[in-house]
């Protein structure tokens, strides 16, 4: 049942902000805040899209359902030609949670949630592409828009700009103690503009929903994370600079008390950890070439091409990099597109991006892809058999572990009217160690063509914080699908339909 009509909610997402981090250093007393703000909440472990966990997370937060629905993962954007150009939630004609309150008419205010198409113009404030992890789809830097169009002027006007530049982190590869020293900064002050709008925002727009979201945290996670544990030239560089991540999530805790003290002691907050961290080893395009291989399709010097002009890229010193990256990137696109490989539509499967914690295999099916290679029915049954068995046969050559820590057969999680859009199979690596090169009797050897360029990298599962009147601070036993939290939230102001997922009782308030 709804709260009362002046019901308020704010959301804080802290985006790829690691709970065990979190709790590790809410225990050494460096996040009073949260800390604080925990021992008020219903606490609990939020599972996201299997197989899909980064890639999906937002989507299916936004619109309180899950891939099979919506479509839409971090490789979803190279399968918009399938979709008349439209991505999966737009083709789905859903509503991220914030649209169906104003529909319910509620005043909403959104600082940067993760693009998700909606399919009617916005009424309440939007912020996007500010200082986000990415940049717009098929552009190399970020564009600042919001609603009202006049905002974007306020905001460049009195506000901060970004110290990145509107570019993705891993354009810049801090690895030096200077340009650490500097990234580390950089996200901060980052984390403290964007306070500041919405601590504005907050006092001069009404509002009822207010979310914010805070992706620096997952920039810092990529470039920051072998600082946590250093050794050898990291502890060296240690002592210069200390632990950024530490540094950060403080700057964040921080953030959170000044947003939860501005919204006032009657809203509702929730701060939701969207997932975690862990280290970055990952088969991420070395499936592709197994795929090839496996299928007799692999171009052997083509592809061996392609590895060693990585290598010597890489060997490059980053400045100059960056002064030849024009050049680098038209030959990219002439010889290969983002380290798989070419014309992928001509194979019987092939990998699709997903993250790299993770990687998802297409197959070319008859009457449903445009270039169908695979019958439907027994054959692809059996084809899917086969490929489950022989990566599972695949062998990292470090540690002679299995390269996948699990394959699942996407139907088996997700259903829907855009689960034909998502890929066949879901390949999660065995992430223990680093990859070199892999062998299978099937495959003999393929050295990896594109180790990561980051230093961490995502784990699946997040973790949320709920407090507010009505509710009696503990902790669930039972994970919380992050399919489950819009609705439980539309729930308060009393709108109960627009979702997949579901309002659960265990986030509805006690009654008055």
């Amino acid at each position: 049942m709804p709260l009362t009509d002046d019901t308020k909610v704010l959301v804080i997402g802290l985006d790829s902000f690691d709970p065990q981090l979190a709790q590790a250093w809410m225990e050494e007393g460096k996040l009073p805040h949260l800390t604080a703000l925990m021992a008020a909440s219903v606490t609990g472990r939020v599972r996201n899209p299997p197989g899909l966990e980064a890639a999906a997370v937002w989507s299916s937060f936004s619109y309180g359902a899950d891939p099979g629905i919506h479509g839409m993962y971090d490789g979803s954007r190279d399968r918009r030609k399938a979709l008349a150009g439209k991505s999966g939630g737009e083709a789905a004609g859903l509503r991220p949670l914030w649209s169906i309150l104003e529909d319910a008419g509620r005043r909403s205010i959104v600082i940067e949630a993760p693009v998700v198409p909606d399919g009617a113009e916005p009424r309440g404030i939007r912020v996007v592409n500010w200082f986000s992890h990415l940049p717009e789809e098929g552009k190399s830097r970020r564009t600042l828009s919001t609603q009202p169009p006049e905002l974007r002027e306020i905001i460049e006007r009195d506000y901060a700009g970004d110290p990145l530049q509107g570019r993705m982190c891993d354009y810049y590869q801090p690895r030096s103690a200077a340009k650490l020293a500097w990234f580390r900064d950089s996200l901060i002050g980052r984390v403290r503009t964007k306070t500041a709008l919405a601590t504005d925002l907050m006092q001069r727009e009404p509002w009822d929903f207010f979310l914010v979201n805070f992706e620096d945290a997952h920039c810092a996670g990529h470039h920051c994370w072998h600082l946590l544990d250093p050794s050898g030239d990291d502890a060296a560089i240690a002592a210069q600079v200390g632990n950024p991540l530490k540094t950060l999530y403080m700057a964040i805790d921080e953030a959170v008390g000044t947003l939860v003290r501005q919204a006032g002691e009657r809203v509702n907050v929730l701060v939701f950890m969207s997932h975690g961290l862990e280290p970055p080893h990952t088969g991420l395009r070395l499936l592709d070439r197994i795929l090839a291989r496996l299928n007799g399709e692999l171009d052997e010097t083509r592809n061996g091409i392609i590895t060693t002009l990585r290598e010597a890229w890489r060997s490059i010193p980053l400045p100059v990099r960056h002064r030849l990256q024009p050049i680098r990137d038209a030959a990219k696109a002439a010889f290969y597109g983002e380290g798989f490989l070419p014309s992928p539509e001509t194979r019987k499967c092939h990998e699709v991006y997903t993250g790299e914690r993770g990687s998802g295999i297409r197959i070319n099916l008859v009457g449903r892809d445009p270039h169908g290679l695979v019958q439907p029915g027994d054959e692809y049954e059996a084809f899917c058999d086969w490929l489950i068995k022989e990566i599972g046969a695949v062998r990292n050559d470090g540690t002679g572990e299995a390269l996948a820590g699990e394959i699942v057969r996407t139907r088996d999680v997700f259903t829907g009217p855009m689960a034909d859009t998502l890929p066949d199979l879901l390949v999660t690596w065995n992430r223990h160690a680093p990859i070199p090169s892999v062998s299978s009797p099937s495959i003999g050897r393929i050295r990896h063509p594109h180790p990561s360029i980051r230093t961490g990298d995502h784990s699946p599962d997040g973790l949320f914080l709920l407090a507010g009147p009505g509710f009696a601070p503990r902790r669930l036993n039972d994970d919380v699908s992050v399919t489950d939290l819009a609705p439980s939230l539309a729930a308060l102001f009393g709108v109960h339909a627009g979702f997949q997922g579901r309002a659960l009782e265990q986030l509805a308030p006690a009654p008055p």
